[in-house]
């Protein structure tokens, strides 16, 4: 069979994707911190409402997501029509990349970030550009500013930043937005925006409401804060305009019942969920502290992992702790998604074991 004759020329041309390497292997009997996932568990009503849920799953969903979208729109003052659901912020991410690029368009973003950006790019025909992230490992704006041209198409800020955990302080986003022209589109991943603690670490939501004639999409997730990563439920906010030319893509019809369920519960226990971001920022706070003391250069997080060099291959380090048990990120440098104390000390009581090892 030549595959390559029957698969589209996007595909063929599209570099194994950045993202495939951390599925590669069996983790499930790992201590999870390695994906940025909530270690303390989704709310004790979302998962009620999870199992009740279950009991009605031979029913198709409400492909429409009305009460989610209506819950969700109310979170920020907006209409339900201002909403799009999907499965999670890799669906929205689809969905941009379907709905706004031709071949040729350029997707401009800072790197590294997530990988999503640069798939969705390829997948449809667009053209990944990225510039260096800064030396504080923060998105470099005037420097993308200066790469935006005729066929830039969208431009990307993840804020706070994934793989880095840095962040863009809101003044500095606004300047950046007011400049971009009328024909581009700004798409800010805001899928960790839960865990800022910083008060200039804020959302683009407030900007995207008061400029309507601005091309602007925002992108949340319920996998992370909302501890709901296996649920898969993503959304995305923007103008009416815009969301209702999105959702002429099938995958905004496709959030399972279960999932819909669950976020609408999860969204009414606030209370529950800021518990859970005390002990994750008290986590993150003592990681910083501890890593910076066995050596490792740590870049300061508005998020629920911490990027750091150890002066050692990533994937080395990896490696090493996964082979005592606990999986973590690796890419330029290392990532650690923050677990329970509990985890965080085994971590850091392993990590200190592989670098005095290094030293011998």
């Amino acid at each position: 069979m030549e595959v390559n004759k029957i698969i589209s020329h996007a595909l063929q041309s599209m570099p194994p994707s950045k993202r495939q390497k951390a599925f590669a292997k069996d983790t499930s009997k790992l201590i999870h911190m390695g994906l940025n996932e909530n270690n303390y568990g989704m709310s004790p009503k979302a998962v009620a409402a999870l199992e009740d849920s279950m009991a009605g799953s031979h029913f198709y969903p409400d492909f429409a997501a009305v009460l989610l979208k209506q819950k969700v729109a109310e979170q920020y003052g907006l209409k339900a029509e201002n909403v799009l659901t999907g499965a999670g912020s890799s669906a929205m991410i689809d969905m941009i990349g379907l709905t706004f690029l031709d071949d040729g368009d350029e997707v401009l973003f800072s790197a590294p970030t997530y990988g999503a950006f640069a798939d969705m790019a390829y997948l449809n025909g667009g053209v990944p550009v990225s510039v260096p992230v800064t030396e504080e490992q923060k998105f470099n704006l005037p420097a993308m500013k200066e790469k935006i041209g005729e066929k830039t198409k969208i431009v990307v800020i993840c804020n706070p930043n994934n793989p880095t955990g840095t962040y863009v302080p809101i003044g500095e986003l606004e300047a950046f937005a007011d400049t971009l022209p009328e024909d581009v589109l700004l798409v800010m991943d805001e899928a960790y925006m839960e865990f800022a603690t910083e008060p200039d670490c804020c959302s683009m939501v407030d900007y995207m409401k008061a400029h309507p004639e601005k091309p602007i999409l925002v992108l949340r997730t319920f996998s992370k804060y909302y501890a709901m990563a296996g649920l898969r439920v993503g959304y995305a906010l923007g103008s009416e305009e815009l969301i209702g030319i999105m959702r002429k893509c099938s995958a905004s019809w496709n959030l399972n019942v279960c999932a819909q369920k669950a976020a609408v519960a999860g969204l009414a226990d606030q209370e529950y969920y800021q518990e859970q971001k005390a002990k994750i920022v008290e986590g993150r706070e003592y990681l910083e502290k501890e890593m910076a003391a066995l050596g490792c250069r740590v870049y300061p997080s508005q998020s629920n992992f911490i990027y750091f060099d150890t002066g050692k291959d990533p994937a080395w380090i990896q490696e090493q702790l996964m082979e005592k048990g606990i999986r973590i990120g690796a890419f330029e440098m290392s990532r650690v998604s923050v677990g329970t104390m509990e985890e965080c000390q085994l971590f850091l009581q392993y990590l200190k074991e592989i670098l005095e090892t290094a030293k011998e």
